[in-house]
């Protein structure tokens, strides 16, 4: 920063400070970065021969004598480094006469950027007149504005022979006070600090300069921080020192700055919770007790399922008071010496101490478990959450603190993935999720590789006898490791922004494909494409729509969009004026899924849906009465409202015949077709080739 600083910067608080230090009888002056002097008052002149005029921009070392100018050079870099410093050397009278002189250093500060140094200086032949000479009170006046206490002791009795006013500042005690009673600094050191700062007075007795920081309660009860420089002072004749001058400041401030910058290294700001540098750090240490005591370690790595729908429908505020809220129940249901610590977003970390059992940490996660389902109020709504939790123990799982909160981190995805809440670690689990990191690699590049494609599965009108629509499903088949799941691919793709890219490249594909069939004069059905709640929020994903239709020069009713009820909750109000937007531009949206999200019927009237999918799992077991009955209410509740419904998932002849009993004209499954390819997808239409006709009964 220093080079930075310009000489304007160095005049004007010359100008500034000129009133005052021109009144100080002591020799006082100010010396710029380069070591020139750009102020000296009159008692400067009256040392050393010299009008200040003539010593202005000369440099400061040709004021000594030659042999104590490089110490004089080590002396100015130090105190241009922030630090106060005393020395002693000879200057050299205008007439020639050589001086003995102490000379006190203090940076000259401003704005936390140095701009020069402020001495002042003393003759060494004249201390044994002046050892009990105290420092003027208008000394004092230079430092006044940033309260430094100037303080001058008796070396041999401690007792005080002169202090500043500004002491009172920082005490809380008058001039008179310190005067009368030579003990009351030592009454005033923090017991805890009191050993340390005694200690320094002893070395500075030795001849030592000493820069100690220490507590102190002042006269009101306040606790304060403060930074005491001291400085020996010696006489001609003696090899000890005859006084102390000391230099006291309230650090208070900047010590609460670094307590809270400390506190910010080693703990998360929203929570105030340990963080990762912090649990590392307990980690290793706890791991070294456990070897030493034969106990066992254990940690639990957590995270909040479905936070994201927190997020989304509530705001960033509402999830952060949530995060809040799980941290404060989490430190409440766990023992005083446990730790735990938010990784980031909402995962969290729970570092288990000296364990006896491995069912300890089993009980601790179940109880974890039950803490978070416990109903978190928001916006006069009750919300439930879960969490996934992955378990590890040392020394079972290994005897490394990154393995462990590795291996932890393993279990909690194969536990959200299984859906099982708690997931200890199990070897083997490593190799599961390296897959995983691998899949996340290769489907980045799996687009530019032409290695996704489209299957297309039929939407029929069992009344009407014919297919009215298309659903695009995407497939990805990797040269070396085949053909990967969907529901494997997509969940990691959602897990990142890979999801967006894969939902452009799904709607510019299927337009693409079905302008294809549209110039093969094939029936005009529809094509729908499944569009998650990331890409839908998207301030671009209407213009993107628009434009590819346009594009294709595609009829906007020969494209729908398919979202879910988890979707439709997201974001609702932008969620809503998209949908409506795409209608009002003739694109029809789909209700997906429908029946195991978390929509209600007002959601259901208040979005302007013409089509809902009655989620397979209510097709499955219609054997059962109650599967039956709710089947029926989900098919009569879209009719009531004047929507089209579709029932996904039709296996069975039988689940088929229900259907349509009970007004149910639209479906979609492997009864009628497996998604097939662009190749095959015209056998759909094909009288000829009988194409679906043989199923309708």
């Amino acid at each position: 920063m220093r080079n930075k600083v310009t000489k304007s910067d160095m005049s004007s608080f010359v100008e500034i400070c000129k009133p005052l230090l021109s009144g100080v009888p002591y020799p006082c002056y100010l010396i710029d970065l380069e070591g020139s002097i750009v102020f000296s008052n009159k008692a400067v002149q009256e040392l050393l021969g010299y009008n200040r005029h003539y010593e202005y921009q000369r440099n400061f070392v040709s004021f000594l004598e030659e042999e104590e100018i490089d110490k004089a050079i080590e002396h100015i870099k130090a105190v241009l480094k922030g630090d106060r410093l005393s020395f002693q050397t000879k200057l050299r009278h205008r007439n020639g006469h050589v001086m003995v002189v102490n000379i006190l250093s203090i940076p000259v500060e401003v704005d936390g950027v140095i701009l020069g140094i402020c001495g002042y200086i003393t003759a060494a032949t004249n201390e044994k007149h002046h050892s009990t000479r105290s420092i003027p009170s208008n000394w004092d006046n230079i430092f006044t504005g940033i309260e430094i206490c100037l303080w001058t002791l008796d070396a041999k009795t401690m007792e005080t022979i002169s202090i500043s006013p500004v002491c009172q500042t920082i005490f809380g005690y008058r001039e008179d006070e310190f005067l009368t009673e030579s003990h009351l600094w030592e009454q005033l050191i923090l017991p805890a600090d009191k050993k340390g700062a005694l200690r320094q007075i002893e070395l500075v007795k030795q001849g030592k300069s000493s820069l100690h920081e220490y507590r102190i309660v002042s006269k009101s009860g306040e606790q304060k921080w403060v930074s005491d420089f001291i400085v020996p002072i010696f006489s001609e004749h003696s090899y000890e020192p005859v006084r102390l001058d000391r230099i006291v400041v309230d650090i208070t401030k900047r010590k609460k700055a670094e307590e809270k910058l400390t506190f910010l290294a080693f703990h998360d700001s929203l929570t105030g919770l340990p963080n990762r540098r912090k649990l590392d750090h307990e980690l290793h240490k706890s791991l070294s007790e456990a070897k030493e005591k034969k106990m066992m370690v254990g940690i639990l790595f957590l995270d909040l399922d479905r936070f994201k729908f927190i997020n989304d429908s509530l705001g960033h505020k509402m999830g952060d008071k949530v995060l809040q809220v799980i941290a404060d129940r989490l430190k409440d249901s766990l023992r005083s010496d446990d730790i735990i610590s938010r990784q980031g977003g909402d995962e969290f970390v729970i570092l288990l101490k000296n364990l006896s059992t491995k069912e300890d940490l089993h009980e601790t996660a179940a109880r974890i478990n039950g803490v978070i389902a416990d109903p978190i109020r928001l916006l006069d709504n009750e919300y439930v959450l879960s969490a996934s939790i992955g378990m590890s123990i040392f020394p079972d799982h290994g005897y490394e603190a990154e393995g462990l909160i590795q291996k932890a981190d393993h279990a909690m995805n194969l536990a959200k993935e299984s859906g099982v809440g708690i997931q200890p670690y199990e070897i083997g689990m490593s190799k599961s999720l390296s897959r995983k990191l691998l899949l996340e690699q290769y489907l980045h590049k799996a687009i530019e590789k032409n290695e996704l494609y489209l299957e297309y599965q039929p939407i029929v009108d069992v009344y009407g006898k014919q297919v009215i629509g298309l659903e695009a499903l995407l497939r990805w088949n990797h040269p070396v490791l085949g053909a990967i799941p969907p529901g494997e691919f997509i969940q990691i793709a959602e897990e990142s922004e890979l999801i967006i890219k894969l939902g452009n490249w799904v709607l510019e594909t299927a337009c693409g494909q079905r302008k294809v069939w549209a110039d093969m004069n094939l029936p005009p059905f529809y094509v729908s494409i499944n569009v998650p709640a990331r890409q839908i929020n998207l301030e671009s994903f209407l213009e993107s729509v628009k434009d590819t239709l346009e594009r294709y020069q595609l009829p906007s009713n020969l494209l729908k969009i398919e979202i879910t009820e988890r979707t439709a909750m997201t974001n609702v109000q932008k969620t809503l004026n998209t949908i409506k937007e795409l209608q009002d531009n003739g694109v029809d949206i789909i209700l997906d899924d429908f029946g195991v999200g978390y929509s209600s019927i007002s959601y259901l009237v208040q979005y302007p849906f013409n089509t809902i999918k009655i989620d397979k799992s209510f097709i499955e077991g219609l054997e059962n009465k109650n599967q039956r009955s709710v089947c029926r209410t989900l098919v009569a509740m879209g009719r009531n409202l004047g929507m089209n419904v579709v029932a996904e998932g039709v296996e069975e002849v039988e689940q088929y015949q229900f259907l349509c009993s009970i007004g149910c004209h639209n479906m979609q499954g492997y009864y009628f077709s497996r998604p097939t390819s662009v190749d095959r997808v015209e056998i759909f239409f094909t009288t000829e080739r009988q194409g679906l006709q043989g199923k309708f009964q």
